[in-house]
């Protein structure tokens, strides 16, 4: 008889793509709809039972092209036959993309050494995006602003501001103020020449939760002339100072995890299963 408790533990990793707007957020809520709650129930469904570590903890509304979450488990589990198990038991608006086997001792979050997030916004965004992209106008955000129009020139900027290490606690939600450096090494705004759409795209090391919506919701108010076109840069200086946020939070359903990675090796090296 097998001793499972001399059993190595095997660790498993799962690229995962969902709708937010089906959920409400990744984090497993009693009663909700959660992305962790209906991946765990998957697995328990395919005979696996384990918690789970995320790269990316998402918020309600927020979207994914890439999440990636991992686990570790005794038994030796086959990915080309986890994946399809997986995606017969998840409900409508989450896909299984692909099952690795992961490196000795991997975790999903502590590994990760970028993630990289889109905010589309639009004045209007195209209908086909309705439930992807902010659109303005939006009366919950700007009550007095009839027609927007977004300076990208603004939008680009001002967003400038937030790349490097910088204490980002002016951008956090209310009582996170403890270990709130953050290291942003890339934002770009890529503009439509077909629509008033805007990508806005950052990647960071790590984000503190609602950083994101935070910081294009600064700019886009920026963008639109109602906050000055350095804002982020005055927020940043106050925030070092103790002050926080109180300014236009962008809604999640505009945002979308588009990937993470991880250092050469760590995950999805030559030869591992999928």
């Amino acid at each position: 008889m097998v001793n499972l408790a001399r059993v190595e533990r095997r660790f498993y990793a799962v690229l995962v793509a969902y709708d937010g707007g089906r959920f409400r957020g990744f984090q497993r809520q009693p009663g909700l709809p959660t992305v962790q709650g209906a991946l765990e129930d998957a697995l328990a469904a395919a005979g696996v039972r384990a918690s789970l570590a995320v790269a990316a903890r998402t918020d309600a509304g927020v979207h994914a092209l890439a999440q990636v979450v991992s686990f570790s488990v005794r038994a030796d589990l086959d990915p080309a036959a986890l994946r399809p198990a997986l995606n017969s038991a998840l409900p409508e608006g989450i896909l299984a993309l692909a099952v690795h086997r992961a490196p000795r001792g991997f975790h999903a979050r502590a590994d990760a050494s970028s993630r990289t997030y889109v905010y589309l916004v639009g004045a209007p965004a195209p209908p086909v995006l309705d439930g992807y992209a902010w659109s303005l106008p939006d009366p919950r955000a700007f009550p007095d602003l009839a027609a927007p129009a977004v300076d990208a020139g603004v939008l680009r900027g001002c967003l400038a501001a937030a790349v490097g290490t910088h204490d980002f606690r002016a951008f956090a939600r209310p009582g996170e103020q403890v270990g709130t450096v953050r290291t942003v090494t890339r934002v770009e705004v890529v503009s439509a020449d077909w629509a008033p759409l805007h990508a806005v795209l950052i990647e960071g090391r790590g984000f503190l939760r609602a950083m994101v919506r935070n910081l294009v919701g600064t700019a886009v108010t920026a963008a639109v002339g109602l906050a000055p076109p350095d804002a982020i840069r005055e927020l940043l200086a106050a925030g070092a100072a103790g002050a926080r946020y109180r300014g236009v939070r962008a809604p999640g359903w505009g945002l979308t995890l588009a990937k993470v990675t991880y250092p050469p090796g760590r995950l999805g090296q030559p030869g591992a299963e999928r």
